[in-house]
């Protein structure tokens, strides 16, 4: 996990100058590493080095609680994967299904896209239901349209004993461009 962009605490001396900010922000300059080690053991924190100096470069440090800086930007990352985290969720019908059902599926179907998530509505076909697969296309199209304002339909996969749809979040920016440039082409058409 240790790269070489990865910061590291300054413990044994292997460079002669570094640029230096304090715990309080405090810009130092270039200062010779045994002074900025110095104020760090005085403050009671460490000295960290945020880069590895190449020839002619200085180190650039800062003195900060090192365990604490660590955690902190751990949480920090865990929090960012949380947020971009994207998942896959499937919700299944089939043709026989109860009204309130469908009702309480598509709140789950709703509430999936809200949070960003990607939602598979799935209508299976068992039995003597294959041969009307008409109907099953009605009762996927009602299902869509209580579902359109949340999400839009990307795909559609349509097999002898099922219909597969892939919805995906509805962003209403989108819709808003594309009136705004429909109303454009209006005007300059008129």
């Amino acid at each position: 996990m240790n790269n070489n962009d990865d910061p590291f605490v300054v413990k044994f001396i292997t460079f002669d100058v570094v640029r230096l900010v304090d715990q309080n922000q405090k810009f130092y300059g270039n200062i010779k590493t045994i002074d900025a080690q110095r104020i760090a053991r005085d403050a009671g924190m460490d000295l960290v080095c945020f880069n590895k100096p190449q020839r002619n470069e200085l180190a650039f440090c800062k003195i900060l609680d090192f365990n604490k800086w660590k955690y902190e930007n751990e949480k920090r990352t865990r929090k960012e994967k949380k947020i971009n985290k994207k998942q896959t969720k499937e919700i299944r019908f089939s043709l026989t299904i109860a009204d309130n059902d469908i009702h309480h599926k598509i709140r789950q179907v709703n509430e999936f896209l809200d949070e960003g998530d990607d939602v598979i509505v799935t209508l299976k076909l068992r039995g003597r239901e294959r041969s009307h697969f008409s109907l099953a296309e009605e009762k996927i199209n009602s299902i869509l349209d209580l579902c359109k304002e949340h999400g839009k339909e990307v795909n559609r996969k349509k097999t002898n004993d099922m219909i597969i749809v892939r919805l995906i979040k509805h962003h209403p920016a989108e819709n808003n461009n594309h009136q705004l440039v429909n109303q454009n082409l209006e005007l300059k058409t008129t």
